[in-house]
């Protein structure tokens, strides 16, 4: 992990200092992505039990600092979640009430984040109308609203902001294509991995990270 953070903290001030000092053009592209989410865990007391279906949307400017790398940056909404079955008793606050979950029970969680994606975008030559990319980088996001329901009732679309962590880190990794309309204008299309690398609950007794599949469709200006 320390070698880990290494690499990642390198890469991010070698794409910030080269957009700086060699940038010759920034592309901004809006996006609207279908998305399936899901949690991983290690721990044997939670078992992921389900997935979410939403949206993720939000724009995203490519600074080139060479013909076909930039370095990218953007803002959106994220919307993650699944569903976990937790093996013990599980405590959940929300607001100022706390909230026993018995054993056994299915808890869906439903997750917004601020998303600020950052990372390498690498290109191809255009061919025909077509160029395709690579896209790497990591998901600092920030959580501004959770909600959880259970089986059983007890959690009703809850706000469980309490016992969900504020911050979330996570890495993406994606393939595309754009297809020229006219001029800068362009069609986005593709599919991205997302995958969390902190624990968004505070729950001591789980390690619960996220994971997302989405279709990357949008808008290149």
């Amino acid at each position: 992990m320390k070698r880990f953070k290494q690499i990642a903290i390198s890469l991010l001030f070698m794409g910030a200092g080269l957009s700086v000092w060699g940038q010759t053009d920034i592309r901004l592209s809006v996006h609207a992505d279908p998305q399936i989410s899901w949690f991983s865990s290690d721990e044997a007391d939670v078992d992921p039990d389900g997935s979410r279906f939403h949206l993720q949307t939000g724009l995203t400017m490519d600074f080139f600092f060479a013909e076909n790398y930039a370095f990218s940056a953007g803002f959106g909404l994220n919307n993650l979640g699944g569903s976990l079955a937790y093996a013990d008793t599980t405590l959940f606050v929300s607001r100022e009430d706390s909230i026993d979950i018995m054993p056994g029970q299915v808890v869906r969680h439903k997750l917004q984040y601020l998303d600020f994606p950052v990372g390498l975008t690498l290109k191809t030559e255009e061919l025909g109308y077509a160029t395709f990319f690579l896209r790497l980088g990591f998901n600092p996001m920030i959580n501004i609203n959770a909600k959880g329901v259970s089986e059983d009732g007890t959690l009703d679309d809850e706000n469980i902001s309490e016992t969900t962590r504020l911050f979330n880190l996570g890495y993406h990794a994606g393939l595309g294509v754009e297809y020229r309309l006219g001029g800068n204008t362009a069609l986005i299309g593709g599919l991205r991995w997302t995958a969390g690398l902190t624990d968004v609950t505070d729950n001591d007794k789980a390690n619960i990270t996220t994971r997302s599949v989405s279709l990357h469709l949008g808008i290149l200006f």
